[in-house]
């Protein structure tokens, strides 16, 4: 028994999409080492709570610092987009600023600025969803910040986001508001779209003759060995007119349905700057080394010597790389963050006070899996350079966030290690 080529690819897509798991996160593993630890640091961020019921907020509070070390491969950083990242619109984002300002749309940036942001979002959909902040640099793409589980509970009623009109003063349900014609102009768009389609690949030759119309030229239609005939010539002139018949009366119906709009507006300005970190240290990096076990673990040794210019002793506090935090393992109380990348694994040696003018030799010691999982160590790259912001801390509660940039070695090259 024959199967039409159609129908056997449309059975192994459907085999093949039956068969897949479900996807979880954003894939922000997949990007290169580099597009993360040489370009933003994220830090102090929370997403709270973590279960919301549906129509209610869920807050998303943090700062993100562009280094100083943005790769000179990439496009400068001027403009920027900040947003939460989440895998479908799942979540609705309702309020943001930035640096205490109401943030519309897109913000001017430059290298070592400190952005303070904050976004209310209101669960929409029922389920449980990862949300990140996201740091979209225009001609570089989302830079992801740390990530937490939200869960959406249901509720009776579903969810409903109502807004008034500023054309009209009218209050409308936005999550509602023209659905109906939307769906119906989006079947009427679809159906040109099905018979084109279906025309030419089930009757004609054009897909079960590959091998034939792979040598015609392009200028050749086939007409010779009838693969494309007048008749086929006419109908696509008639389906191309009653496309463009559909995109004018759509554009006739908006006009007369919303008789009164508002053009598309921007609001692009540069955030005010955030006060300046007290200058308690400077740091000054001499090497790192990184070594990996089989399940995956990962131990990356900085060295640094740190200069307290400050008038008071201080600690190293914490180091933030990309979206991950790791603080000082003797610190007291527990850290805060989402928990995924919020970590107490940075061990100091000597983990003693800095007297103020003195200068120390520091070993830092950071284990985890977080290094392998997000693919933290340009292990296989041809540069092995990682940037992050060293916290030191005075007797006072002041802290100073030190960009330290080191090229790092690593120990052992596993299979696998750091892919």
């Amino acid at each position: 028994m024959r199967v039409h080529p159609v129908l056997a690819l449309g059975a192994l897509l459907v085999f093949i999409g039956s068969g897949s798991g479900v996807a979880f996160a954003h894939g922000e593993a997949a990007d290169k080492p580099f597009l993360k630890d040489l370009t933003t640091a994220f830090y102090d961020v929370q997403i709270t709570p973590n279960t919301v019921p549906v129509g209610q907020n869920v807050t998303i509070t943090g700062k993100v610092q562009v280094l100083d070390t943005w790769p000179y491969s990439l496009h400068s950083p001027d403009v920027a987009y900040v947003n939460a990242v989440v895998p479908g619109p799942q979540l609705v984002l309702i309020d943001r600023t930035v640096n205490g300002r109401e943030a519309t749309g897109s913000i001017l940036i430059k290298r070592g600025g400190i952005y303070d942001f904050k976004m209310v979002l209101q669960g929409r959909v029922p389920g449980r969803w990862h949300v990140h902040p996201g740091f979209a640099v225009q001609s570089v793409g989302t830079l992801i910040g740390p990530g937490e589980w939200i869960t959406v509970v249901p509720t009776p009623g579903g969810f409903h986001l109502p807004v008034t009109l500023a054309t009209t003063g009218k209050q409308v349900d936005l999550e509602r508001l023209g659905s109906r014609r939307v769906w119906w102009w989006a079947v009427l768009g679809l159906i040109p779209g099905l018979i084109w389609m279906v025309y030419w690949t089930v009757p004609k030759r054009t897909v079960t003759r590959l091998a034939v119309t792979a040598q015609l030229l392009p200028s050749d239609d086939g007409r010779d060995i009838g693969l494309i005939t007048a008749a086929d010539h006419r109908w696509c002139d008639i389906l191309a007119g009653v496309t463009v018949l559909i995109l004018i009366a759509g554009m006739i119906n908006v006009a007369v349905a919303y008789p009164v709009r508002i053009p598309q507006q921007t609001d692009l300005f540069t955030p005010t700057p955030l006060p300046a970190q007290p200058n308690l240290a400077e740091v000054q990096a001499t090497g790192a080394t990184y070594q990996e076990d089989v399940t995956g673990t990962g131990t990356l040794v900085m060295n640094v010597q740190v200069k307290n210019v400050g008038s008071n002793p201080l600690r190293v506090a914490q180091y933030v790389m990309a979206m991950a935090t790791f603080a000082n393992a003797s610190g007291a109380g527990a850290v805060t963050g989402p928990q995924d990348f919020v970590q107490k694994t940075l061990k100091v040696d000597p983990d003693t006070p800095i007297a103020p003018g003195s200068t120390q030799d520091l070993k830092l010691t950071i284990t985890s899996p977080l290094f392998h999982q997000e693919r933290l160590i340009p292990i296989n790259d041809p540069q092995n350079q990682i940037a992050g912001l060293l916290a030191v801390e005075d007797d006072k509660g002041q802290r100073q966030n030190v960009l330290v940039q080191m090229g790092v070695a690593s120990l052992n090259l596993l299979p696998g290690a750091g892919m």
